[in-house]
């Protein structure tokens, strides 16, 4: 009896995905506090990250870029589209702040919901931020406020987008926000 093609490329969908699991966790719901669940994200966001650690531009990490050039362009894009058809689960509840939470939940409506919406749970070509790890979006957040993670090189944003992030950064830095906002995501179930 033999596989269809679907069959085959599921199949090695699946495969492609499970090198990601060590770090990633099974089906891309993470178990370690500083590395995001991929299940569920959008598809062109998985490609576009994907990319960026292989091409060194945008995104800057020892162990993704590493990774990433090891994959060609369709390898991305099955395992891209493997891990947006996963469900998104929450492993554990974490212990945060309920004033800071609710200070988080006052900014997030004017400053993030945006781009990440509903309360950072979907959003069409950003990550889901809702129920991710606190110490990962804090090492996220420290990313782009460093430069590490650079906004003005990623051509998938408008310059219009782009000075948003910067400004929407800085404000929340001015007004003490920043900590409020990453426990508020990361409160969410």
């Amino acid at each position: 009896m033999g596989f269809s093609t679907a069959q085959a490329s599921d199949a090695e969908a699946s495969m492609l995905a499970n090198t990601c699991n060590g770090c990633h966790g099974p089906n891309g719901v993470s178990q370690g506090p500083a590395t995001p669940t991929i299940a569920g994200m959008n598809k062109n966001y998985l490609i576009e990250s994907m990319t960026n650690y292989r091409d060194g531009t945008i995104r800057k990490s020892t162990v993704m870029q590493r990774i990433a050039k090891g994959y060609s362009d369709a390898e991305i894009a099955k395992m891209a589209d493997f891990f947006s058809k996963q469900k998104f689960e929450r492993v554990a509840m974490q212990k945060t702040d309920p004033a800071e939470v609710a200070k988080g939940q006052a900014l997030i409506k004017d400053m993030c919901e945006g781009c990440h919406e509903k309360d950072g749970y979907t959003a069409e070509d950003y990550p889901v931020l809702a129920g991710q790890m606190l110490p990962y979006l804090r090492n996220n957040l420290m990313d782009f406020d460093s430069g590490s993670r650079n906004i003005e090189a990623n051509p998938n944003m408008s310059d219009k987008e782009k000075r948003k992030k910067l400004r929407v950064l800085g404000e929340l830095k001015e007004k003490g926000g920043v900590e409020a906002v990453l426990q508020f995501y990361a409160s969410r179930k």
